[in-house]
């Protein structure tokens, strides 16, 4: 199914003014910091995040509520080198993710591998299904 959003032709109009005036252009794409894909599955939650050159050490996890929190420094990698064109981001990012369910605080994994970080969550026993016996 495609959605049509209508401001997706004005963004592309004002485009092709800045083309013609400056070389700035404007997005419509999500540019918020890491891109997380979030899966549910039985009793686990798994989200994944996109952090390509951050190392572990630059990565600070939190459960605050129903909301994990990711907060990390992106550093550079080429400093005092000098460049022609610049693209890539840098610095300290934020990243809220607010959950559906509670979790269990005491059963949660991180990992960081190849730019990916997996972070498995657990439900707790009061947001899974529970069976009510019928008297």
């Amino acid at each position: 199914m495609f959605t049509y959003n209508t401001f997706d032709d004005m963004i592309k109009l004002r485009n092709i003014f800045d083309d013609f005036f400056t070389d700035q252009k404007y997005s419509t794409g999500n540019t918020e910091f890491p891109p997380v894909r979030v899966l549910e599955e039985d009793d686990t939650i798994t989200l994944y995040a996109v952090l390509p050159g951050v190392n572990s050490e630059d990565i600070d996890i939190q459960m605050i509520d129903n909301s994990l929190l990711i907060h990390g420094q992106k550093k550079e990698d080429y400093e005092n080198q000098p460049y022609l064109r610049r693209e890539r981001v840098f610095g300290e990012f934020k990243k809220s993710v607010k959950l559906p369910y509670r979790i269990n605080t005491n059963d949660v994994n991180a990992e960081l591998s190849n730019g990916i970080l997996k972070i498995t969550l657990t439900k707790s026993e009061e947001a899974k299904p529970k069976k009510i016996q019928i008297s």
